[in-house]
């Protein structure tokens, strides 16, 4: 019994053997791409045995292209990115894996651009509302501070000021929106205290400040500090009263007086 080996359609084979035996296939010579191995078993009788096996070779150098694929039709000038690759002997050479730069594929730019492009509509929205309240504080602040000035048809003359002292040292933590921020300061907007027909207890807590407050089972642990020392009577009567008529709150403005007698 006797075992011979071809490669493909080898006439000659490459070595002859007898069973069992072990067989170092070399593939070095061979071009990369199908081949076959053809075992061939002929006993003493003369009785002959054939198995094929198909394989292939990856050997390298490697090419990748990029640009062109398997059967894509196309037509006129195209870009292609060609590469080619080598491997040491030994190593499971896959030029699939190889580092090939791919161009940007077009679904990341659509996304890159949308971004962008959202990004840019934030910023300008943003900025539109940033002028418009720095216009509306600025002409606020012009009104209140000409001598004489007489508030405009059919607005109350506290409102200019209450505006602008509510800007100046109340928005930062009650918001513009007089809606607070959640859990960290309470909102203006609807609060009982706010809107109710008495202002005493608005009157002290802008005047004394306030801390460990809890309002609608909500704890506010960050204090609000007093403005006694900071604002007049005229401009703490103006700021509530502008608080009490804002956000949809109805209650009656507060006069100077009022705030004078609460300082005592």
């Amino acid at each position: 019994m006797r075992i011979e080996i071809f490669i493909d359609d080898e006439s000659v084979p490459r070595q002859t053997l007898e069973p069992p035996a072990t067989l170092d296939l070399d593939t070095e010579g061979l071009a990369d791409g199908p081949h076959r191995l053809r075992v061939r078993a002929i006993d003493d009788s003369g009785t002959v045995g054939v198995e094929e096996i198909p394989f292939t070779v990856r050997n390298g150098p490697g090419i990748a292209v990029v640009g062109l694929s398997d059967g894509e039709t196309v037509r006129g000038r195209i870009s292609l990115l060609v590469n080619a690759f080598e491997s040491r002997p030994g190593d499971a050479f896959e030029p699939t894996r190889a580092e090939t730069p791919a161009p940007i594929p077009t679904w990341a730019w659509v996304l890159f651009l949308v971004v962008v492009a959202w990004g840019m509509w934030y910023v300008a929205t943003e900025y539109r509302a940033y002028r418009a309240a720095a216009a509306t504080a600025q002409a606020s602040s012009q009104a209140a501070s000409t001598p004489g000035a007489a508030a405009p048809a059919g607005q109350p003359s506290w409102a200019a000021l209450g505006e602008q002292v509510f800007g100046n040292k109340c928005a930062a933590c009650h918001q513009l929106t007089g809606q607070g921020l959640p859990g960290v300061f309470p909102p203006l907007k609807g609060s009982p205290v706010v809107t109710a027909a008495d202002p005493t207890e608005h009157i002290h807590t802008v005047l004394r400040g306030l801390s460990g407050k809890t309002i609608g089972g909500v704890a506010y642990a960050t204090p609000m500090p007093a403005f006694a020392d900071q604002l007049s009577d005229e401009e703490v009567a103006a700021v509530l009263s502008y608080e009490r008529n804002s956000w949809g709150n109805q209650a009656p403005p507060v006069k100077p007086e009022d705030v004078k007698l609460a300082r005592r």
